[in-house]
């Protein structure tokens, strides 16, 4: 997944713990329940598609490196003998085919050892009879056989690989849209009920959808800012960030949202102070630092002064 679409699932995920900590809201609201449910569903689906989408292929090189091995021995088991018949028999044309040592069969291409050993099954067939007094059994010539589908098998794993995380990107392209239309159409519309009889539930909602509001696809510092003694979202908050030897950032000032809800955007990594100030209220300033490639969430709560 890209920023943005980890910063949507982050987001969902949020969204569903809360209602996770409030059964009664679904309790109390089957349709809600319901349009929860959906959005569970699509969460799961969303994380089995990125499990294929970040699979690695755990102990495949090791498993590939121990058949090619098997395979050249007994290839180089059956082409000795074969070299033996040919050269008692003056084949001079078949000697030279396969007079071959193992660490050249060894260090063979993937297609080559492939093509060298259906070759040695299909010449050891057609001299089964000469080659029984050199001890090539029909036993050997079967799991000659079997080792060369093995591999031929194996050796098809990372473009199949490469298929399911291909379908898995798309299944999550069509998801996260999916889950987005339910939460705007329906659970927005659902949460409208709260907004009169249960402010607090309503802006807590509205704070966790509220990360999805932004337009961009990184945003390493953002959060929500509530009055302390009440939970309650706090409006007009200046919230002004500084690099810790207090240099001033272009366009550091922010206020909050209606929801409480404040980001900025682009930041370099560095130490910052970032300052959260309102009138009748205590500033409030905290020291951080962001670290390549963090998204860094950041909720207060001011007091209001006595």
């Amino acid at each position: 997944m890209n920023d943005y679409q980890k910063v949507e699932v982050k987001m969902m995920q949020e969204v569903v713990a809360f209602f996770d900590q409030n059964p009664e809201l679904e309790k109390e609201n089957t349709v809600l329940k319901d349009h929860v449910d959906l959005i569970r569903q699509i969460l799961k689906d969303i994380k089995e598609n990125e499990i294929k989408q970040n699979f690695v292929n755990t102990g495949y090189t090791e498993n590939k490196k121990k058949i090619k091995v098997d395979l050249a021995n007994l290839d180089v088991n059956i082409t000795s003998s074969i070299c033996s018949y040919a050269s008692d028999s003056g084949k001079n044309e078949l000697y030279n085919q396969f007079k071959v040592p193992i660490s050249k069969v060894k260090a063979m291409s993937d297609a080559d050892i492939v093509n060298y050993s259906n070759t040695t099954i299909v010449e050891a067939e057609k001299y089964k009879k000469e080659l029984e007094p050199y001890n090539v059994t029909a036993d050997e010539l079967v799991e000659l056989s079997n080792i060369t589908k093995a591999y031929s098998k194996i050796l098809l794993v990372p473009a199949q690989v490469r298929k399911e995380k291909t379908i898995a990107t798309a299944n999550i392209k069509k998801l996260i849209p999916q889950a987005l239309q339910i939460l705007k159409r329906s659970m927005d519309r659902d949460m409208e009920h709260y907004k009169e009889i249960n402010v607090k539930v309503y802006d807590k909602y509205h704070r966790l959808r509220n990360i999805d509001d932004s337009q961009t696809t990184h945003i390493p510092l953002y959060g929500n800012v509530t009055n302390k003694k009440t939970g309650k979202s706090l409006q007009y908050v200046k919230v002004e960030i500084k690099f810790r030897p207090a240099k001033e950032l272009a366009s550091t000032v922010k206020t909050t949202t209606a929801t409480g809800y404040y980001r900025f955007e682009d930041l370099e990594p560095n130490s910052y102070t970032i300052k959260f100030s309102l009138e009748n209220y205590d500033t409030l300033e905290i020291d951080f630092t962001l670290h390549e490639g963090e998204t860094k969430r950041l909720d207060v709560a001011l007091r209001k002064t006595e």
